[in-house]
């Protein structure tokens, strides 16, 4: 008997063999079928229940350890920005990472007044957060609620913030987004057969259904389950789709006597295909693969003696020695612009560091010797102070700095600057909250703003106003700082940008260093999604934006 022969013959064996297992056993499988479905259901609710108890104890265990905060009864109590700064950031280093874990918490919000709030996470707005703040002003605290903001539904849980001396200072709100409860409860449940609700006093507050009969305890005909979240007044409810049960049997014996038939056929069919001329040469050149050594890109396989597969081994063979050759040129390639990558960044550090320079440092340390001699020690202090933080940044060797510490420096720079020009150097800085979670390449911004104090106001017989703002907008951070100093004219503007427009191979002249190498820099760290602009501002002066993709801090810092 030839191996076309056997190979049909073993064919039909395999299938009386396994149809006759297959019809011994569906009789048994098809009545476990609704127990089956009754333990899955059962299953997922527990899986709903563990995963839901853990959201919602995950925000009772956050709104006691924010209320019993010593640093947020400081942060509320506090009216000094620069006193709120190193305590959000406390803050953040001790919630941050178990609000990540969440997959529900949405907004954290403290209020410390009336009007006086402070977003640790989420971005409410001011009306929203001032409706936010009515509704929990007439809970009894702590207490739950539901409440929508700005087109979302939210479960929220709010607790006082209370002093030693047992008055209420303000209150720590959490907000779980009710939509994304919805998402977690369609996860675990995705042949739709599961009716789920979240019970509060008896009221359904979330279902993914409309049909909140179900859940009653007289529902006829329905398994329900029931379950407390934890200490809080809310309740899981499951009710199963028994119809679904039901079809499930059907749908199971259709199933069933479909697969039976087409694996029949498909051995039919195969068993004529599969012979001697196919399946020996097919093994030999598995074999040969299979030895193949890869680390010697100039090894071959063998011929089989089979035209058909010998043609095959022939182009295998050519694309191994094609891809030796395509390897050996990509090295190459690698390897030159790895060194021509790194000797540009060596260029472009030396030159961010130089703006530091001794002309600057010379500046600002005759400005402290004036300082002192005015009798104005405290102020000299601070100058000198600021100077030390300023070269300490500028010869870090870590490339990439936490958002708010870079306004820190840049708050510094202006205070230094302020003392060398008898204070007429007035900044305003406005950035997102959330800002404290995401990192920057460092000293970005400070030759910026350098270039608006040395450049945009050479005469300093007006008051200078600089404003800095930083956003988080979609997936990008945006920076923009802009001035009413002397700014530029056309041609020079026309010139600049057509500079800042020809890519980062451009070198063309020394003007403006600084803008080429901040081009440059935020070509490297993230291509053509980091972009930087230069136009007029609305006072006259020169507005410079930049744009860059979001990176979390991974610092441990807000």
């Amino acid at each position: 008997m030839n191996m076309k022969a056997r190979i049909r013959v073993m064919s039909v064996v395999l299938f009386l063999a396994v149809f006759s297992v297959w019809m011994v056993f569906y009789f048994i499988i098809s009545s476990y079928i609704a127990d089956s479905n009754v333990k899955q259901m059962t299953m997922a609710a527990g899986q709903i229940i563990d995963k839901l108890g853990g959201e919602f104890a995950l925000a009772e265990r956050l709104s006691y350890n924010l209320t019993n905060s010593a640093d947020i009864k400081d942060l509320v109590s506090s009216n000094d920005p620069e006193l709120k700064y190193p305590l959000v950031e406390r803050i953040g280093s001790l919630f941050n990472e178990r609000v990540l874990s969440s997959d529900l918490i949405e907004h954290i919000i403290i209020f410390g007044g009336e009007s006086d709030y402070i977003r640790l996470t989420g971005r409410l707005g001011n009306k929203s957060c001032a409706r936010l703040s009515s509704v929990i002003s007439a809970l009894q605290l702590p207490g739950h609620f539901t409440i929508d903001l700005e087109g979302k539904r939210y479960i929220g849980y709010a607790d006082a913030i209370v002093t030693e001396s047992e008055s209420v200072q303000g209150a720590a709100a959490i907000l779980l987004e009710e939509e994304k409860l919805l998402e977690i409860l369609r996860t675990y449940d995705q042949s739709g057969s599961l009716f789920v609700a979240v019970i509060a006093n008896g009221e359904v507050i979330a279902a993914n259904t409309e049909k909140t009969g179900l859940f009653a305890a007289d529902a006829s005909g329905q398994p329900v389950i029931h379950s407390l979240l934890g200490i809080t007044p809310y309740e899981i409810a499951v009710a199963a789709d028994t119809g679904y049960m039901n079809a499930s049997v059907v749908y199971f014996t259709i199933v069933a006597l479909i697969t039976a038939v087409i694996f029949g056929f498909v051995l039919y069919l195969y068993s004529g295909i599969l012979n001697r001329r196919f399946f020996r040469p097919m093994v030999k050149v598995i074999g040969s693969i299979e030895n193949l050594n890869t680390d010697i890109t100039s090894e071959t396989l063998p011929h089989v003696e089979s035209a058909e597969f010998d043609g095959l081994i022939d182009k295998i063979n050519k694309m191994l020695m094609d891809l030796e050759t395509k390897n050996n040129e990509v090295k190459s390639a690698e390897l030159r612009a790895k060194n021509a990558e790194i000797e540009r960044q060596k260029a472009l550090v030396f030159s961010l560091k130089k703006q530091i320079n001794a002309h600057f440092t010379i500046n600002t340390l005759n400005a402290v010797r004036i300082l002192v001699g005015q009798g104005e020690l405290e102020k000299a202090e601070t100058v000198s102070m600021g100077l030390i933080s300023l070269i300490r940044y500028a010869y870090d060797k870590d490339e990439r700095i936490n958002i708010w510490n870079e306004f820190a420096i840049l708050q510094k720079y202006i205070t230094i600057m302020n003392a060398r020009y008898a204070g007429k150097l007035n900044v305003d800085f406005d950035f997102d909250d959330r800002l404290m979670n995401y990192s920057m390449p460092r000293m970005l911004l400070q030759p910026i703003l350098e270039n608006s104090v040395t450049h945009g106001f050479k005469s300093m017989d007006d008051r200078c106003e600089i404003v800095v703002k930083a956003e988080l907008r979609g997936g990008a951070v945006c920076f923009l700082i802009s001035d009413n100093g002397c700014g530029m004219s056309k041609e020079e503007l026309t010139a600049l940008i057509r500079k800042l427009d020809a890519g980062p191979e451009s070198t063309d002249g020394y003007e403006n260093i600084a803008l080429m190498n901040i081009r440059n820099r935020l070509y490297h760290y993230f291509g053509d999604a980091g972009q930087i602009k230069i136009q007029p501002s609305g006072s006259g002066g020169i507005e410079v934006s930049i744009a860059m993709p979001a990176t979390k801090d991974t610092g441990g810092s807000l």
